[in-house]
């Protein structure tokens, strides 16, 4: 009999990828998995996708984005509920949020419990009844997941859970997603496209303001939706990327639902735009590079990528030949490396291919969970 596997995610895990991969992953390597996640009541635009030997549910749906306690009190429910009902083997939570929930649920059920934390608390933003339980789930798991080595360090200094326990797994996609790379380039003009969580700290308007330097030689196509502190961004974006002739210079393409489109739409451009702010106070934006799913999703598609001109990011991105590197405050910056681009067509479709290549040898989320599934499977 298959062993099961519970993942916890109190918020949307769909907003997720790399809990999506590692249930799938997990299905493909024997385990019965179930995933509980919640979602909003107006519905989200993201959604998981079927999967074989994956189900999702979902407690009461949500009134709105935020979680407030009865929402929390539904979920913690649910997830103990399942516990006894399914007696999972293992219990895999994947945010702060979750990790009560999972407490109780592993204490019932005599499971072992993962804790994957994909973004961190910002300092003081959790209850200290929250903290305690997320302190206490990273101490009694088996392993401790981060997206990026720094914030793992971090989280370990700061938890005290012991350091041989900690991995880093980045958010790469799987090899099962990749679409066919594009023998030729698509037509002009230079298509930089961007998708994910809509800020003005990951889309700032310096690139908008760069795209219309090159006066229609260069457009900007968006996918994915507005973060809930940005409504109505992405139409400011597109009234002010209208070109001095009328033409749109910035085409907004919505949410685009489940990952195989999203990947795809992403196929049809030259350049995958991945920005972080040079300077923030959040933990989790200062170490993004690796937790960032963008880039490597640019590269499954076959793009080369413009990031930040930060020391990580370029070692990780540019140092190897994948893209170029900008100061994302600074329009000046972004047309250099635009003109870049737009100027040495045949040397960004190298740089492409090398990108893609890179994801399809060992930057895959095949090749970096492999490792986790071994020691799981032991557990």
């Amino acid at each position: 009999m298959r062993p099961r596997l519970l993942f916890l995610q109190c918020t949307n895990a769909a907003y997720y990828p790399p809990i999506l991969n590692a249930a799938k992953l997990a299905a493909d390597a024997g385990w019965r998995v179930t995933v509980l996640s919640s979602t909003e009541r107006s519905g989200s635009a993201i959604v998981p996708g079927r999967y074989p030997g994956v189900r999702y549910l979902a407690p009461p749906k949500r009134a709105s984005n935020a979680i407030r306690q009865l929402d929390f009190v539904a979920f913690l429910l649910f997830a103990v509920g399942l516990a006894v009902l399914l007696r999972p083997k293992l219990i895999y939570a994947s945010d702060p949020l979750a990790a009560g929930p999972a407490l109780l649920a592993a204490r019932l059920n005599k499971a072992v419990v993962v804790y994957h934390e994909h973004d961190g608390p910002p300092a003081g933003g959790l209850k200290p009844r929250l903290e305690t339980w997320r302190a206490q789930l990273a101490r009694r798991a088996r392993l401790v997941i981060t997206p990026n080595r720094e914030r793992g360090r971090l989280m370990q200094q700061q938890i005290g859970f012991t350091p041989e326990r900690l991995r880093t797994v980045w958010n790469l996609p799987r090899r099962a997603e990749l679409p066919p790379f594009p023998a030729v380039p698509p037509a002009p003009p230079l298509i930089l496209y961007f998708h994910g969580s809509i800020t003005p700290d990951r889309l700032p308007r310096t690139v908008v303001r760069a795209v219309l330097a090159f006066k229609g030689k260069v457009i900007l196509r968006i996918g994915g939706y507005e973060a809930p502190g940005a409504r109505g961004y992405v139409q400011e974006l597109v009234a002010l990327g209208r070109g001095t002739d009328g033409r749109a210079l910035v085409n907004y393409i919505g949410p685009i639902a489940e990952r195989p489109d999203l990947l795809a739409a992403a196929a049809h451009a030259h350049v995958g735009l991945a920005l972080m702010p040079l300077g923030s106070d959040d933990v989790n934006m200062r170490h993004m590079a690796g937790a960032s799913n963008k880039p490597f999703d640019y590269m499954a598609a076959g793009l080369p990528v413009l990031v930040s001109d930060l020391e990580e990011w370029r070692d990780l991105y540019v140092a190897p030949g994948y893209g170029l590197a900008c100061d994302p405050d600074d329009a000046q910056s972004i047309i250099e490396a635009l003109r870049w681009f737009l100027g040495h067509g045949a040397e960004r479709h190298a740089m492409a291919a090398r990108a893609r290549a890179k994801i399809e040898a060992d930057w895959n989320y095949d090749t970096a969970f492999a490792p986790i599934l071994a020691e799981l499977a032991l557990a």
